[in-house]
């Protein structure tokens, strides 16, 4: 006897109840199957295969077991459930036979006998291996897929299997090929009346618009095979509408093509509040290839809305939109299914299309309970499957791939509305993302800041509830294309990131110029599987994620470019330089030479240019033994074979501050050591740099030190809401925060923003560098500005805020525009403006 209850919300818009009689759970498929096989999971060795009829079984018992109401019954009492393989690996991402974690206990003494039916061409499911990560071996190195967590007794095996936590049954990446999901509901038939537009006056999508409206709904057009239709403005379909190619072939060759003339800005199908639509076997090209990006940017194909219910795309090709998508299902939509469909390329990078680029999606996603699966997109510039929330939504089976044009993100979950970041129940299992010459930013992109900079003083948003496992990364065999980050995670709640893999053969890598600097947003640098802190545990962030992911930073990681990296970041204990040794990146060299001197040179046509000298050449005690080292305690300097300190560069810094690292790049600064906590700059020998939307609130500051170490200058903002610049008095040491209320014996005034009343605080206020060349001062209650440079009049706008130190002044801060004039600086005090306080 098995017990029913009622399937959760995420499979019941998929299952199709009937009765017929049955003694027990029966699984019957487009196959042959067994009359009888027990339900019982049988104790068997690690590497003894299982059919896939009793795979099947196993996860069917779980599905069925996770139910709590009976269906209704048939005249002969009878319950029977209906339900498509589709169903059965969406239920195998979120459980397992033997951690069946979506399942809830339940009452045997309403146990019912019940028969269920599979449709569909079952998957081939291979032996089930144990995993030694279930043991307590920590998986490590790289890839999702180390030799750790692998049966000692599979050394030499094809690796394809390879899980890095749990068990499968399928191995990772897609179960289809592209092209190959089943649809058995797609019948190679007409949905009711039809007709074939043979013989058409003109080729045009006025012609097609005709015929649809001719038939009216519940009704198929056939387009003839071989034919091309020039589209001047949106075909719009109505209720239970199919277009598609008679024959429904597959042959890119034989289909019919749509292809939008220079004159269609919007899109070309136009299916919105259309219930029951389908497009089947079609071509369409959007004509960005010929016509450049339209005027309105639009969708090529607009499916979804409130009224959008059981729309299908099968088996099309979508290629070269005018706008931001070849295909977007909007927010209300419920069970759209895109399905074995070609997809791209779509949109260009700033490198062909100028500053800006015109990038676009490949599949765009909003919708309820919806499937896409079987795709292949190739070349899709900004996301090749966007999904936006669609809660209860299967993504499966597809493989995105990027071959002749950069991509941002292969499929992303970054977006918070319109589902408020509600992911419940969306599915992201078994795709592949493969590179196959062309450099892809992102692999799986998700939560917002993985995309995006978050907004001075702006509250965190997190998206929640969905699942991503069994996804592969790979690359094809001997190809030049890396990856910046493989699996991306941040500010995100309940959710499931496991068991996903990357082949050796990735490389990550990248130009992270575009990407912030300033510790506040800086980022992890290129690699597998990285995360933002405090994601996993309880609390507000209680997600799982595997293993292999590295914690740190996570901000707009969208902004990575191909190319080599242009920074380098080192945590304490991660630089060590011998005598004669060297960091190297695009441009910039950091070396501890031969004579015992640090130094920072420029790479370039011109040579070898040296930026800066530490002072420690022919020091005594420097030897063969001698290292340049960023130790535990955060200090940077020149130390001896037996650990003693020779040469400390940092010796103003307190130790043991919180998070600490060191920065080297091919842009000014070059070189500085900060906290990624306190968002603080306590060490940076040539002077500090910014640009646009840098920002800083109470406590924060930049620390610049005279090359002597006598004189210590801090500047940052004071709990009055005034930014500050104070000169060291005497013998001191780099605090962690800044001091306030100073202390004279320590410290002095040097320069203040604006006069403000000692008696109030404003603990939230924060300045900020304004894209407009602008630097201001906000008020943290009232979010209204309350001083600001008033450099944003000239004829061009200042892009760098530079802190340097200069013989006169002490520490001046400049705004500086691209053609090198100094649009503001801290020392005149008449080029500042104040601003009446609210």
């Amino acid at each position: 006897m098995l017990p029913l209850r009622s399937f959760c919300a995420v499979f019941a818009s998929s299952v199709i109840v009937d009765a017929f009689p049955s003694p027990r759970l029966r699984p019957q498929t487009s196959q042959a199957a067994p009359s009888k096989i027990p339900l019982q999971h049988r104790p068997r060795s690690g590497d003894e295969p299982i059919s896939p009829e009793e795979i099947s079984l196993q996860d069917l018992k779980l599905l069925v077991d996770s139910s709590s109401t009976l269906p209704p019954r048939d005249p002969d009492g009878e319950y029977t459930i209906r339900l498509h393989w589709h169903d059965l690996v969406k239920f195998m991402a979120s459980s397992s036979p033997e951690n069946p974690a979506s399942t809830s206990s339940h009452d045997e003494t309403t146990s019912h006998e019940v028969n269920v039916v599979v449709s569909g061409d079952a998957p081939s499911f291979p032996p089930r291996r144990k995993s030694n990560a279930s043991q307590g071996r920590r998986p490590s190195g790289r890839t999702a897929t180390p030799q750790s967590v692998l049966d000692d007794d599979r050394a030499g095996e094809d690796d394809s299997y390879r899980g890095s936590k749990g068990e499968s049954s399928l191995p990772a990446g897609t179960v289809y090929q592209p092209g190959t999901y089943p649809t058995p509901d797609l019948l190679g038939s007409p949905i009711s009346k039809f007709a074939l537009l043979s013989d058409p006056v003109s080729y045009t999508s006025d012609r097609i618009q005709q015929a649809l409206n001719s038939l009216g709904p519940y009704s198929t057009l056939y387009l003839p095979p071989r034919t091309r239709w020039v589209v001047k403005e949106a075909i719009h379909l109505q209720p239970h509408q199919e277009l598609a190619t008679m024959g429904y072939p597959e042959d890119g060759k034989e289909i019919a093509w749509l292809e939008a003339d220079e004159s269609c800005n919007g899109h070309i199908i136009s299916g919105t509040n259309m219930p029951g639509i389908r497009i089947r076997n079609v071509g369409f090209d959007g004509g960005m290839e010929q016509y450049g990006p339209s005027k309105d940017r639009e969708v090529m194909i607009k499916l979804g809305d409130s009224q959008g219910i059981n729309q299908a795309v099968d088996r099309c090709i979508l290629r070269h939109p005018r706008g931001w998508s070849c295909l977007q299902v909007f927010e209300g939509a419920e069970g759209v299914r895109i399905t074995n469909n070609r997809v791209g390329p779509a949109g260009y990078d700033e490198s062909v299309m100028g500053e800006k680029g015109y990038w676009a999606d490949g599949i765009s996603y909003a919708g309820l309970n919806g499937l896409i699966a079987g795709n292949i997109v190739t070349d899709a510039t900004d996301g090749g499957i966007v999904i936006f929330g669609a809660p209860g939504t299967l993504v499966t089976s597809n493989t995105v791939v990027t071959r002749t044009r950069m991509a941002s993100g292969a499929i992303n979950l970054v977006d918070h509305l319109p589902y408020k970041g509600d992911y419940v129940g969306t599915i992201v299992v078994h795709n592949t993302i493969r590179m196959e010459g062309s450099f892809l930013g992102i692999g799986v992109a998700q939560g917002p800041s993985v995309w995006w900079l978050p907004k001075p003083n702006e509250t965190p948003t997190y998206n929640y509830g969905a699942v991503v496992r069994f996804n592969l990364i790979t690359a094809a065999p001997n190809t030049t294309s890396s990856v910046g980050y493989g699996f991306a995670v941040s500010e995100v709640d309940d959710w499931m990131c496991t068991d996903n893999e990357v082949s050796p053969n990735v490389v990550f890598q990248g130009d992270t110029s575009g990407m912030p600097r300033e510790p506040r947003v800086a980022s992890l640098p290129p690699g597998p599987f990285v995360r933002a802190p405090s994601l996993v545990g309880s609390g507000p962030t209680n997600s799982v994620l595997q293993a292999e992911f590295v914690e740190g930073p996570i901000h707009y990681l969208v902004g990575i470019r191909p190319g080599e990296p242009t920074y380098k970041t080192f945590l304490p204990g991660q630089l060590t330089l011998g005598l004669g040794e060297a960091v190297v990146l695009r441009g910039v060299r950091l070396s501890f030479d031969a004579d015992g001197e640090v130094r920072l040179s420029s790479l370039g046509d011109a040579g070898e240019v040296v930026l800066w000298e530490a002072g420690c050449r022919n020091l005594e005690g420097i030897k063969g033994d001698s290292k340049l080292s960023f130790d535990w305690l955060g200090r940077l300097g020149i130390v001896s074979g037996d650990g003693q300190m020779l040469c400390p560069l940092t010796s103003r810094l307190q130790p043991a501050i919180p998070d600490l690292i060191l920065e080297l790049s091919s842009e000014r600064p070059h070189l500085f050591i900060a906290s990624l906590v306190t968002g603080s700059v306590y060490w940076s020998p040539m002077g500090y740099e910014v640009g646009w939307h840098w920002q800083a609130k109470e406590g924060s500051f930049v620390c610049l030190t005279t090359p002597d170490s006598r004189t210590v200058f801090l500047s940052g903002m004071n709990p009055l809401g005034q930014y500050v610049i104070l000169r060291s008095v005497g013998d001191v040491v780099v605090p962690p925060t800044l001091p306030w209320p100073v202390s004279q014996e320590q410290w002095q005034v040097d320069w203040k923003s604006h006069e403000v009343d000692s008696d109030q605080t404003d603990h939230e206020s924060y300045i900020w560098f304004q894209d407009d060349g602008n630097l201001v001062i906000y008020s943290g209650t009232t979010g209204l500005p309350l001083w600001a440079t008033a450099s944003d009049e000239g004829p061009l706008p200042a892009i760098h805020l530079r802190w340097s130190l200069e013989s006169a002044d002490g520490l001046a801060m400049t705004l500086v525009s691209r053609d090198g004039t100094v649009t503001w600086k801290s020392v005149a005090e008449s080029q500042h403006t104040q601003l009446a306080s609210p």
